[in-house]
């Protein structure tokens, strides 16, 4: 079992925190709590696109780069300490890649030249207003219309990038016909409208989160890339995926938070001498250095996992509950040291508070994750 990079993972990673502090934090920092409007989200891709973020995980012959899974993590790690919202886009940007890839042909070479070139957003629409965590009700329904084509209607919700998006992959229920059951079709927002509305949280506004409406999409049969009974199959598949990505990503916003502590630590005189000799800060600072190795190894582990074709999906509900409530309780700590510093939007430790948060319930809330742990450990569903 070894735990170091090799020389390819070292200078991936090396080169590319050179670029996000050169190219990336700027932007970050000027849009910090302020929406990254489409055209510029889509610039920001292409800029990232050449380090393999993007879709280096598709195959050469898609034009891709066969990334492992274990590099993109340690790529999407630090691309959340520099800015989480971009590192959300840049997420769904690569799941929706897998989907990309995925679909048959010819629908796939339709839009496959334009992903690749950052043209094309995509994003992927399962959660609903009513149905939350339970994704298997959704209400979202498609309806045939003809021999050729259905007709689907209904609303998501949380959809990240959704605003961005100029196609989607959305989970619906076909209730009518040979076959019925959830199924996902590709939509076309030009070709076959639907509408989009961004939703104000407590942070993470840089990037797009939207309420999707679907009015009367009438949309091909052969823009159904999961069949009925099929799709939520393919979707808890690219769950199994990412989960562990976003528990970097959490931890990515956890060491920021932590190098912002020490700093500070360093910086801040109390009674004759810097708050970092004080015996409690010392104590902190231990403590949440070795959380965030402890949150990133598990993070790892379920993503060697995928790599080597193994089932991952408890490793994966373990990292992203484990890493995203850990990196809560790593960022508050280094509120608590920023002292009444730590709540005033002049240091980034308050945004990053507030980032953390959000991404306990990303990819299914840490509840559904357990959930999942206490169902493969008893053989009991408790949903």
């Amino acid at each position: 079992m070894d735990f170091s990079l090799d020389e390819m993972q070292t200078i991936a990673v090396d080169s590319f925190k050179k670029f996000l502090q050169a190219e990336i934090k700027p932007i970050a920092d000027e849009y910090r709590d302020k929406y990254i409007p489409t055209p510029l989200a889509k610039e920001i891709q292409a800029k990232l696109a050449p380090f393999g973020v993007v879709n280096g995980f598709l195959p050469e012959e898609l034009g891709g780069f066969d990334m492992d899974a274990v590099t993109l993590g340690l790529m999407m790690h630090e691309l959340a300490k520099v800015s989480p919202d971009i590192a959300i886009t840049t997420l769904i940007y690569f799941a929706s890649g897998k989907m990309v890839s995925g679909t048959p042909e010819p629908l796939r070479s339709k839009y496959l030249e334009g992903f690749i070139n950052c043209e094309l957003i995509a994003s992927v629409a399962i959660s609903e207003p009513g149905t939350g965590s339970d994704i298997s009700s959704a209400t979202c329904r498609a309806k045939p219309d003809g021999d050729e084509h259905f007709i689907i209607n209904g609303e998501k919700m949380w959809i990240s990038s959704g605003d961005y998006s100029d196609f989607m992959y959305v989970l619906v229920n076909v209730t009518e016909g040979e076959e019925t059951g959830l199924a996902v079709f590709l939509v076309d927002r030009e070709e076959h409208g639907y509408e989009t509305t961004n939703i104000d949280k407590t942070a993470l506004n840089s990037q797009s989160t939207a309420q999707v409406f679907f009015d009367n999409c009438r949309v091909p049969k052969e823009n159904m890339v999961a069949t009925p009974g099929q799709g939520l199959k393919m979707l808890l598949t690219l769950l199994q995926s990412s989960r562990p990505i976003v528990g970097l990503m959490a931890m990515g916003i956890a060491q920021a938070a932590f190098d912002e502590a020490v700093q500070y630590a360093l910086d801040r005189v109390q009674f004759g001498k810097p708050i970092a000799a004080k015996q409690i800060v010392q104590e902190k600072l231990a403590t949440m250095a070795t959380q965030i190795e402890a949150g990133k190894l598990m993070a790892f582990k379920a993503l060697s996992s995928i790599d080597q074709k193994k089932r991952s999906d408890i490793d994966a509900a373990m990292a992203k509950w484990f890493c995203t409530d850990l990196a809560c309780e790593i960022v508050d700590e280094a509120t608590k040291i920023h002292g009444g510093n730590g709540v005033t939007r002049e240091f980034p430790v308050e945004y990053m508070a507030r980032a953390a948060k959000v991404f306990r319930v990303t990819e299914g809330t840490n509840e559904i994750q357990k959930l999942m742990i206490g169902r493969a450990i008893t053989g009991l569903n408790a949903f």
